[in-house]
């Protein structure tokens, strides 16, 4: 009989014990004369060990599924969900790393989160990331708030694939409870995103920073949608093409990695606005077929693009070698240019010839292998044209 009182003492006490036990469910009742096997009692008096003793480093490293609990209101609600009047996280990934040292207070250990970061509310919620140090049971955290403030958090171990985080410091930023159970780490987000315009397509690229990923998904947002969507799954690797863009639409893109575990927090944005359109000469100065009057043997020539323009040495050359991008040929001034001109804008203007210039037609060309846009789209062809000078 003093056997079956103390097991229903210690079950009792399991019962107020520990939070939330779900590992702890038995799959049937104890009854009076019930023989109870070793693997039972060992199961119960080492969890009674893990909750009557100080946590250790080796209890938090590790990768984690943390939910946290928070009932302060007017701050970012991003990646939270609103249950009456509390707000919810759940399945925040949280990664701590030991450091070289065998505990945390010889030299600290580190941490990085998902995003939004289930250890505090900001008014733009983000990932965190820092060191930290484990002293008795107090976890001091620094990377939480910011890269130089202490956030303090009391730990409680409820058993090997479960503990609980309640936050010391003042302030309604923090949660009122974090509760993290143990979880297999997901791929690395992935960095360095970009998105290029191809003229047709936007292309976008990233940097893998996992090797167990399964594939990578691609998130896009539109200039004219307020939430970003998921457009492509089972991507394998960089690049991802988009070539379902109109033109002029602008689009704001990031990238996950994922596996059998989750998926990594979203990388930086990228944006890209889709040009299909090649620049144009719409005017100039003088116009085609124009009659001048000398003037000093002076005149300026204005050229209006269709839309602002950058210069570029012909066929990728690094440098243009004396070729030049308007050339002016007529009586006795044949080659007369304007140079080469480290334009970029939509209205250039240049001085071309400086000494006699002789009367006649003069003819003008403006050679498209220099004329691109900003989005790299180039002048599909010349643009000519001819003035008569002085007659």
């Amino acid at each position: 009989m003093k056997l079956h009182v103390s097991l229903i003492s210690l079950l009792l006490f399991l019962n107020t014990s520990i939070s939330k036990a779900d590992d702890y469910v038995w799959g049937e009742e104890f009854k009076e004369g019930d023989i109870i096997s070793a693997e039972t009692f060992n199961q119960i008096f080492n969890t009674l060990q893990k909750l009557n003793r100080t946590p250790v480093d080796a209890d938090l490293v590790g990768t984690w599924s943390c939910d946290a609990v928070h009932s302060q209101s007017g701050l970012d609600t991003t990646g939270w969900t609103a249950n009456d009047f509390l707000l919810t996280l759940d399945n925040a990934q949280l990664t701590m790393t030991a450091s070289s040292q065998s505990t945390s207070l010889a030299q600290s250990y580190s941490f990085s989160t998902s995003n939004p970061s289930p250890f505090i509310r900001l008014g733009t919620n983000a990932a965190s990331s820092g060191t930290y140090i484990l002293f008795s049971d107090m976890l001091l955290m620094k990377g939480v708030m910011s890269n130089t403030a202490v956030s303090k958090y009391q730990v409680n171990i409820i058993s090997d694939d479960r503990f609980i985080l309640t936050p010391l410091s003042d302030g309604g930023n923090y949660p009122d409870l974090i509760m993290c159970d143990s979880a297999i780490a997901v791929p690395a987000a992935p960095t360095a995103t970009t998105a290029t315009n191809a003229q047709t397509q936007v292309n976008v690229t990233w940097t893998d920073n996992s090797a167990d990923e399964t594939g990578f998904k691609i998130y896009r947002r539109l200039s004219n949608e307020n939430e970003a969507t998921e457009l492509a799954t089972a991507v394998t690797a960089s690049p991802y093409v988009d070539s379902t863009l109109t033109e002029g639409q602008t689009a704001y893109y990031s990238v996950t990695a994922y596996n059998d575990n989750g998926e990594s927090a979203k990388s930086k944005v990228a944006s890209a606005t889709l040009d299909t359109v090649n620049p144009t000469v719409v005017s100039t100065s003088p116009v085609n077929g124009a009659s001048m009057s000398a003037n000093n043997n002076r005149y300026v020539l204005t050229i209006n693009f269709s839309e602002s323009i950058i210069m570029k040495c012909p066929n990728g050359l690094a440098t243009c070698g004396g070729l030049n991008p308007i050339t002016i040929d007529g009586p006795s001034n044949s080659g007369n240019m304007c140079g080469f001109v480290d334009f970029s804008g939509i209205t250039l203007s240049c001085e071309p010839f400086v000494g006699p210039l002789g009367n006649g037609i003069h003819t003008v060309t403006i050679d498209s292998d220099f004329i691109y846009d900003l989005n790299d789209n180039k002048m599909s062809q010349d643009y000519v044209f001819t003035f008569t000078w002085g007659l």
